[in-house]
């Protein structure tokens, strides 16, 4: 099985950083600091640093088997297990592809509902939002790896009003550096695996990358600048809040953005959360795309059908999470699912590549 998409429609390998710093990027990041100190406390800073490093090595691991079967996951699971399981393990990837682009979608319209707009009701965000998402997924791939170049610069200067909550932090509230146990740093990597999810998406776009087997160098560069972004903001945050503040804290980084006064702004927080849906629209878009890409290449036919029934799906399941509470619950089990996903199954087809060719070539050996 060999790469098959035109270079008509592929992007150069540069713009993995971006597609993989933006599908990692979310809305997660303007409130993780209040999951991650429930294990390490203080020291949770260095569980964002330690899953930044596995995250990168399972990236290699899915380079090593794409770039031997030169194709995407979609026929690589019906050449490791056969048709029938091959589908299936397509269907739920699709369909787990379709919750981490709801996930990061109803969490953008919370963010909005609470911080702006109290009194929209979540139809009417999704009439407004759905018919922008649908226009972008018709445009292909190459308009996706766009959104998520500009999803990165644009709102890369607001990196600076971070300056602001660093004036009023104490670097008390930091120490003692490593006071806590292999453990408890464990429990905040597992917490914080849900802020890094996104670079699995690689596994369906990887032929929309021109010679993508010979630079994954930038989807490393992709995961180490995603590492920095949430180190730096939880060291921040740390200093800024006391943990028993953060743990009261839902959206820890919109918080310090309201001490931020500038003359002709008077709530710098709205200006965050507007240039943020820069920051999620790659993110739900990547991820919608693999969804509509991997049914498509299960069923054939036309995928502009697929992205409308997506886009119903998107409305509908966006009403049906309607409070805080059971979005919180459905983010923790999207967490849960997302780090079985990339701890055991990306390992997994590591493995059978693995073995896969060990028997090929002991066969080729022999005859």
């Amino acid at each position: 099985m060999h790469n098959t998409v035109d270079e008509k429609f592929q992007v150069s390998p540069s713009f993995l950083f971006y597609l993989v710093h933006a599908g990692q990027v979310g809305v997660g990041i303007l409130g993780y600091q209040r999951y991650i100190i429930r294990g390490a406390g203080h020291d949770a800073w260095i569980s964002t640093i330690i899953s930044g490093i596995s995250i990168s090595i399972l990236i290699w691991m899915c380079f090593h088997f794409l770039k031997r079967e030169n194709t995407d996951v979609t026929h690589i699971h019906k050449m490791y297990f056969g048709k029938f399981l091959g589908s299936i393990f397509n269907l739920t990837l699709a369909v787990y592809f379709f919750i981490f682009a709801l996930t990061v979608y109803r969490n953008y319209i919370e963010v909005l509902q609470v911080w702006m707009f109290p009194q929209i009701s979540t139809w009417f965000m999704s009439c407004l939002f759905l018919p922008l998402i649908y226009y972008i997924l018709t445009g292909g791939f190459r308009i996706i790896t766009g959104i998520a170049f500009f999803g990165l610069i644009l709102p890369l200067p607001l990196i600076l009003s971070l300056i602001f909550p660093i004036q009023y932090g104490q670097v008390e509230n930091l120490l003692p550096i490593l006071d806590h146990g292999a453990r408890d740093l464990f429990e905040s990597c597992k917490i914080v695996t849900f802020e890094y999810l996104g670079f699995e998406a690689l596994l369906v776009y990887y032929p929309f990358i021109k010679n993508g087997h010979s630079n994954q160098k930038w989807a490393h560069y992709g995961v180490m600048f995603s590492t920095f972004m949430y180190t730096i903001v939880a060291v921040i945050s740390f200093m800024y809040f006391s943990q028993g503040q953060l743990s009261q804290s839902i959206w820890s980084t919109l918080t310090m953005a309201k001490i931020i006064e500038i003359p002709f702004i008077q709530r710098f927080e709205y200006v965050v959360i507007s240039l943020w849906l820069l920051v999620v629209l790659p993110v739900i878009t990547i991820n919608a795309w693999c969804t509509v890409r991997i049914i498509k290449n299960q069923f054939g036919g036309r995928p502009s059908i697929y992205v409308l029934l997506l886009i119903i799906g998107l409305f509908a399941c966006s009403l049906a999470l309607d409070n805080r509470k059971v979005i919180d619950e459905w983010n923790n089990n999207m967490s849960k699912i997302g780090m079985y996903l990339i701890y055991f199954y990306i390992p997994l087809l590591f493995l059978f590549g693995l073995i896969r060719s060990k028997i090929k070539k002991a066969r080729e050996r022999h005859s």
